[in-house]
Formats: structure tokens, C-alpha cells, sequence
């Protein structure tokens, strides 16, 4: 992916849909194009002042400092998505260490530079509420998903939300892959290893996933949704 066509994903997907035009240009204009590999670092948690990132391409694992050390993997982000604007916001330091979980594309705004555009234009700030909300809406979903009594369909909830298929979409008749081992999926269900093992192959005897290396495909989203909704 080029940069002139990530930034058109970036301009036409998620937050800055909502935003005008002028606001988009001066934002994408001052960013810095960037391929990341798997496992390399997006940002660290603990960090001040940095950069606002747009995920454009690829998958994004985040895992939060606000618990323990050992805290397991609490999402999989999906384009379009944005990180670092707690500190822009807030001044405060950022509650998200992430890296990439496959290889990504990304876009990387200086915060100095996003700074210098809102100086000129304070009115612009009311349009960085946007993303805060988006956030607040998928930390929702991550504690809803753990709030699922029965354990078989609290993995299958935190499964489709790792493959980016939590709730219903266009492409939703599509397979999809949630690229994470058995054992970073029981951590984020909250379940034990040989559990959720168990539960995908009842999973994948009904046609539901498949299993692979490192990853799961969820066959069809919307059948293994009804089983989280219905049972």
C-alpha cells in the first residue's frame, strides 16, 4: 500500500469521515507513512507526548497497563483505527501498549504538528472527541463480551471481535481470520487454555471455524454471532 492510497483510506473509513474536508488535509498532510512488521512496536504504554496513528492496513494487538503486569491481550484493532490522542487530549500518558499483529500500514502525525493545527483552528479540538467515543464504545464491547456467563459463547464473542467481526457488517457473509493462538484467546476470554481448545473443535464440528496455525477463521460471522446471541 502506497501512501496516497492509505491516506485515502484513512480520509474515507472511521473518524474522519465525520469531519470536514479542510480538517482532513491538514491533519493527513503533516503524517509520516510507515510499514510495520509483526511484533514490531506501534507505541508504548507509560509514553507522554508522541503521535497520532492511523491504522490503514493490517491488525494492531493492544493490551492495556492498567492492570497487572501479566495482563493477556485485550484486543485486535482493524482499519480504520486511531491511537495517541489521550495525550494530545489529555496530557496524560498512554493507557495502550500496542504492536503489530501482522503486517500493517500506518500513518504517524507528530503531536507538535497536530498541535499547531489546532492552534490555528480551536475549533477544530470538538472534532478529536470522535475517536475518544469510538474507544469508549469498543472498551464497552471488550467488557460486555466478558460479562457472557455461559464460556463457550463468551470465547465465541471475543473470537468474532478478534477477527474484526463482532457485529454485523457488509462483508459479513465473508470467512474471516482472527489471528491469534489458542492460548492468547483463552486469556482474553478469560478461560483456560485446554477449554477453549475443546470449544473450538465443538466450533469447528459444526462449521463454524476452522482452525489453523496461529490463528482461527470464523467460516461465517453471522452464524457463530447468532450462537453468542442465542446459544
Amino acid at each position: 500500500m502506497d501512501q496516497e492510497e492509505g491516506l485515502h483510506v484513512l480520509a474515507s473509513r472511521g473518524w474522519l469521515t465525520a469531519t470536514p474536508v479542510d480538517f482532513q488535509r491538514a491533519i493527513l498532510s503533516r503524517s509520516r507513512w510507515q510499514r510495520l512488521e509483526e511484533g514490531e512496536p506501534v507505541q508504548a504504554g507509560g509514553e507522554g507526548a508522541g503521535e497520532l496513528i492511523g491504522l490503514a492496513q493490517g491488525a494492531i494487538e493492544m493490551r492495556t497497563i492498567l492492570g497487572p503486569a501479566d495482563t493477556p491481550l485485550m484486543h485486535i484493532a482493524r482499519p480504520v483505527f486511531w491511537l495517541g490522542y489521550v495525550p494530545l487530549i489529555l496530557g496524560q500518558c498512554r493507557r495502550i501498549t500496542a504492536s503489530a499483529k501482522s503486517s500493517s500500514w500506518l500513518a504517524r502525525i507528530p503531536e507538535d504538528a497536530v498541535r499547531k493545527v489546532l492552534s490555528d483552528r480551536p475549533d477544530w479540538w470538538r472534532f478529536f472527541l470522535q475517536p475518544a467515543i469510538i474507544y469508549g464504545d469498543v472498551s464497552q464491547t471488550i467488557a460486555a463480551d466478558l460479562l457472557i456467563r455461559d464460556s463457550e459463547r463468551r470465547c465465541a464473542a471475543v473470537l468474532l471481535r478478534m477477527a474484526g467481526r463482532r457485529f454485523a457488517g457488509p462483508d459479513d457473509a465473508d470467512p474471516a481470520e482472527a489471528p491469534l493462538t489458542q492460548n492468547e484467546l483463552a486469556g482474553a476470554a478469560n478461560l483456560s487454555r485446554n477449554s477453549v481448545g475443546t470449544m473450538l473443535k465443538r466450533l469447528a464440528a459444526r462449521g463454524l471455524v476452522e482452525l489453523g496455525f496461529r490463528a482461527t477463521i470464523v467460516v461465517s460471522p453471522a452464524a457463530l454471532r447468532a450462537f453468542v446471541e442465542h446459544g
